[in-house]
């Protein structure tokens, strides 16, 4: 009985430990009046308002300039990224967001809890030697692979507005592009939903005019045979390649048309525009 008391007491004492390790870490950030509050206690100030802010240490000395950057048209949801800047050399880097504090409601709170998180700033203000090592060091090159995605998104974009593709309400797929022996036929493919799928979720199939399944699209948690990842958002093709199509259902406020199937369109958009341009292998001209 004396050995259970001991483990018991034991146990307790860990508990206690842990707990009070895990209150002491969660410090609280608040901005008020332009002071940068770490605790209750005042680390800094921060002024500006979205998309620049300038943040101080305790007595203004020095100061840093964050910016918050995106790529334009980017989804609704995409974080933008944030450049840090010394301004007196004017060499910057940049930083994305990874911290649970994200919030579009204040900007500047977000800023302040991505570079606590970082160790650019500490319980004793701006870690100025931290800052300058990352500012002076390697680029990161968010801006660059940004905007380069962006590029490539842009330009699939365009290359999808040449097949003006069509889908009727019974999941057929039309462009100006088909290929096919009669010149007024302009069927590519088939599109067909599942609602709710085998895993509860909505799904789509996309076929070509050989009845070849070409790609998977799953809304969430999906699961394809030879590949270990969640699918969400994005369509698998029979040769395994993943790509991202987004759900938005804003094209059926009220009953349900394939014709008007936002979500549908953007699938078949991202086949044809990565090179998935249906049709059949025994058109006048095969597809590449």
């Amino acid at each position: 009985m004396k050995n259970k008391n001991s483990y018991i007491q034991k146990y307790f004492l860990t508990l206690f430990i842990v707990l009070i390790s895990i209150c002491n870490y969660a410090q609280k950030i608040k901005i008020e009046k332009g002071e940068i509050k770490l605790d209750e206690k005042t680390i800094g100030y921060v002024e500006g308002k979205k998309p620049l802010f300038k943040i101080y240490n305790l007595d203004k000395s020095a100061s840093i300039t964050a910016e918050l950057k995106n790529v334009p048209n980017a989804e609704s949801l995409t974080l933008p990224w944030i450049e840090i800047k010394n301004e007196a050399s004017g060499k910057a880097n940049e930083i994305e967001f990874r911290s649970r504090k994200f919030s579009s409601f204040n900007y500047d709170r977000s800023i302040i809890y991505e570079l606590f998180d970082r160790n650019f700033i500490t319980a004793e203000g701006l870690n100025l030697e931290g800052l300058n090592n990352f500012i002076n060091g390697e680029s990161t090159g968010i801006s660059a692979r940004r905007l380069g995605v962006q590029n490539d998104v842009e330009n699939a974009a365009i290359l999808a507005d040449t097949y003006q593709l069509e889908i009727g309400d019974n999941g057929v797929i039309y462009s100006i592009k088909a290929q096919n022996p009669d010149p007024n036929d302009k069927i590519i493919g088939y599109i067909q939903m599942t609602s709710p799928s085998a895993n509860g979720d909505l799904k789509y199939e996309v076929g070509d005019l050989d009845n070849k399944l070409i790609a998977t699209w799953f809304a969430k948690g999906g699961t394809y045979s030879g590949y270990d990842k969640f699918l969400n958002q994005e369509l698998i093709t029979y040769d395994n390649k993943v790509f991202r199509a987004a759900f938005d259902n804003r094209g059926n406020p009220i009953g349900y048309k394939m014709s008007k199937d936002i979500t549908a369109m953007n699938i078949v958009r991202v086949l044809v525009a990565n090179g998935y341009t249906l049709g059949s292998q025994y058109s006048i001209t095969q597809n590449k």
